[in-house]
């Protein structure tokens, strides 16, 4: 035996699914790249116009030589805030070049530049083009070198700070916090009159306001935008366009510019239904939409299938979810996640909705038995609301009872088996949470 597998009548070996062979074809996937989620800017966001309205009248001032509004953009993950910023800013750098605007909108991305002097050493190298981020320097350097920056070039300066909530200073003066110092820049005197300069903050984080100091409130807000959850029709009418342009022979129907449905000989309305309504229960993504559309695509392909049904979308449900679900814990504290496995223990033995001091008694055990020193339960809670922020766990606040007072209640917002299979077998959590794991899953 020479290893080739059985033969088919006449001598052929027969093709082994992994053996078989490469093609630069897909019978169903035109460009699979459109559905890896972020990577895809779109060209149009309907489903986003008052919000667009909102972020094209707080820099359009900086079309007519006023200085541009600050801005706040709050939403929970995969309701198009960035995507709608980089649209406009898009928008916005076309129109500059065409007119001879002097206008430079800086983004940054504050989950990696997580504290002022970061965000500062990062506007520099991208104001300067610098290969590497500026060294070796106090604040007060930085800032000097930004403000030198923008008064010797001249023009409007905008600063895009995504995530703007992972800025944590240890320094709590507001005099040298890049969110009071760079949205009152315009006003103070490290400026010249005829320099123009705004930030517009990104956030998942509806508690970031509340945690600010008065001053900083004053200089950074001007103008706020809500990104409300994407509705069923929403996210169906974003696939629609995904399909277009990812699937073989697929095109969107308008009638009198609206969307009116899709044609296409690989994939179904119902089809792409299913992973809308999927979307919408997991709290409206548009992320996790198109990531399942493009799994289901996938896994049509893989199969050698010449249409994407609703069995390839439920075949891909469940490897989706445990991304999402992963991609919310990656995002999480070691505290957070010792918080969560407190809620995970309690809701494994149908024990939620939970009250804070419940799942404190579990966290501080769990928080011992890996070396860790526990929280107290306030400061445990405050984890708990970071885990309630990213969709992880819902939290209530109860009024009444016997005294009178509030309490929380806690429960399970992601499935309960994937979570706990994650902390058990993912390289990535197991060696720390295989253990607490193991108790958890003993009552599933």
């Amino acid at each position: 035996m020479d290893g080739s597998g059985p033969s088919e009548p006449g001598g052929q070996p027969t093709q082994q699914s992994g053996l078989r062979d490469f093609s630069t074809s897909s019978q169903v996937l035109a460009d699979g790249d459109v559905f890896q989620g972020d990577k895809i800017q779109p060209e149009t966001m309907p489903e986003r116009e008052s919000e667009l309205g909102e972020i094209h009248s707080a820099i359009e001032p900086a079309a007519r030589g006023e200085n541009p509004r600050n801005l706040f953009i709050y939403g929970k993950p995969g309701q198009g805030k960035t995507a709608a910023v980089r649209l406009k800013r898009e928008q916005f750098s076309q129109f500059a070049d065409r007119e001879d605007l002097d206008v430079t909108i800086t983004y940054i991305e504050c989950n990696s530049a997580n504290k002022s002097y970061h965000v500062l050493t990062t506007a520099l190298k991208k104001l300067k083009e610098l290969n590497n981020k500026p060294r070796g320097r106090t604040i007060d350097n930085l800032y000097s070198a930004v403000f030198d920056y923008m008064n010797s070039h001249g023009g409007t300066y905008i600063y895009v700070l995504d995530e703007i909530d992972r800025i944590k200073d240890d320094d709590e003066e507001d005099d040298l916090n890049i969110l009071y110092k760079l949205p009152r820049a315009y006003s103070s005197e490290d400026l010249d009159d005829d320099i123009g300069c705004s930030v517009i903050g990104i956030s998942n984080d509806r508690r970031f306001k509340s945690n600010l100091s008065p001053r900083i409130k004053d200089a950074l807000y001007d103008t706020e935008v809500d990104f409300v959850p994407y509705t069923r029709e929403d996210l169906r009418t974003i696939l629609y366009r995904r399909a277009a342009k990812g699937l073989n022979d697929t095109e969107v129907i308008y009638e009198d510019g609206e969307t009116a449905g899709l044609r296409s000989s690989v994939i179904s309305e119902s089809v792409i239904e299913a992973c809308a309504e999927s979307a919408e229960r997991e709290r409206g993504s548009a992320r996790q939409a198109i990531d399942l559309l493009g799994q289901a695509a996938t896994i049509a392909h893989d199969e050698r299938d010449d249409e994407v049904s609703i069995s390839h979308v439920k075949n891909a449900q469940q490897e989706v979810n445990k991304n999402y679900i992963k991609n919310m814990l990656n995002d999480h504290t070691s505290d957070d996640l010792l918080a969560l496995c407190g809620v995970l223990y309690l809701e494994s033995r149908a024990k939620t909705p939970a009250r804070t001091n419940q799942i404190h008694e579990h966290y501080t055990t769990y928080a011992e038995s890996v070396g860790d020193i526990p929280l107290v339960q306030r400061r445990m809670r405050d984890r708990l609301q970071d885990l309630s922020l990213t969709g992880v766990i819902n939290m209530v606040k109860v009024v009444g009872g016997q005294r009178g007072g509030a309490r929380w209640e806690v429960e399970l917002a992601i499935p309960l088996d994937e979570t706990v299979d994650i902390l058990l077998n993912d390289d990535s959590y197991a060696e720390h949470y295989e253990r607490i794991a193991e108790e958890i899953a003993s009552e599933l």
